[in-house]
């Protein structure tokens, strides 16, 4: 497939991976965040702050679709995407993901990441008032859905 979403966890490494393996493989590297940023002009985090998780994850699809048509309109060339941690967990977005591309989820271990987000919670608006363990165990249904998983 031209097109790869990496999708896992907050922490697990998908952008730092997909960022990674797209320079190796002489793909594009798109991190979904980082066109939020460029769209809205405000972090992830300060829009989850300000809006509201229910505004954020509209935005989110949004910019998930934007994405998928400018890489058809650019002539499909290969592409890794780094989403959210969220991304593939609300409205149809992660069958919008595997109808257009291959997905992979970066399954790190949560321990590994529990060391991660403890380090920037700040980072990590969604863990103020939600348990990390309890938000992974809910998402993890929809990461196991991926056409791939990566241990890294």
């Amino acid at each position: 497939m031209k097109l790869i979403f990496y999708i896992g966890f907050m922490g697990s490494g998908k952008t730092t991976l997909a960022a990674r393996d797209a320079r190796e493989q002489g793909a594009r590297f798109v991190d979904l965040d980082q066109v939020i940023r460029d769209n809205t002009g405000s972090f992830p985090r300060d829009i989850l702050y300000r809006q509201g998780e229910q505004a954020f994850r509209i935005i989110e699809k949004d910019t998930l679709h934007d994405v998928v048509r400018t890489w058809k309109d650019s002539g499909e060339p290969a592409t890794i995407v780094a989403c959210g941690g969220g991304t593939p967990c609300f409205f149809d977005n992660l069958e919008f993901m595997k109808t257009h591309g291959h997905v992979v989820f970066i399954d790190t271990p949560l321990e590994k990441i529990l060391k991660r987000i403890a380090d920037e919670p700040l980072r990590w608006p969604l863990l103020q008032h939600t348990d990390a363990r309890q938000l992974y165990n809910s998402r993890l249904k929809w990461y196991e859905k991926a056409d791939e998983r990566i241990v890294p």
